[in-house]
């Protein structure tokens, strides 16, 4: 995993090498203490100064290049002798059918994508269901609409509301639900 940065060039000419985002579990203190001792000690020449710049924004570390030094070159020391860049091992454990299984990457973003398919499409057809559903129910109100005069009537007649949900169903072909 390596650290996110930038070449950046001054008005005067100079270059300096700007770190917005670090690995996982780098200690910023620490990495700018050992940039500055490899720069002090000329383990990584080319390096002239290294500040912590980091404020509210966000995270920002600037390393000053000599005038005559390639700000590639300086990177490319910095990622090798320090934890600009650094290998992050992982076991990529998951439940597959019940029971844990070690992954390789590619099996991981398999099984990911189908679980997403899988997802979708319950979303999916429980969407459905229930729309399918309130259309039932629209095409009983709409029944109702059309023939409201006969539905008053057959209610008012009524003695209760069973004998009128009975006769609303029988004459209209309405159900329970509608």
């Amino acid at each position: 995993v390596r650290a996110k940065t930038n070449i950046e060039t001054e008005k005067s000419g100079r270059e300096r090498i700007v770190v917005s985002e670090l690995p996982y579990l780098v200690n910023k203190a620490e990495l700018v203490k050992k940039i500055a001792d490899l720069a002090r000690e000329k383990t990584i020449d080319g390096i002239t100064g290294v500040r912590d710049e980091s404020d509210q924004t966000g995270m920002r570390i600037t390393i000053d290049i000599r005038r005559d030094a390639s700000a590639s070159v300086v990177l490319n020391n910095l990622f090798k002798e320090t934890q600009l860049q650094a290998n992050f091992g992982m076991n990529m454990v998951a439940i597959v059918n019940g029971a844990p299984h070690f992954l390789t990457l590619k099996q991981m973003l398999e099984y990911y994508l189908h679980h997403q398919e899988d997802v979708i499409t319950r979303r999916t057809k429980f969407e459905l269901k229930k729309a399918e559903a309130r259309a039932h129910i629209l095409a009983g109100l709409r029944i109702a609409l059309d023939h409201i005069d006969e539905i008053i009537r057959i209610i008012r007649g009524s003695q209760n509301s069973d004998i009128a949900k009975a006769q609303l169903i029988q004459n209209f072909g309405l159900d329970d639900r509608q």
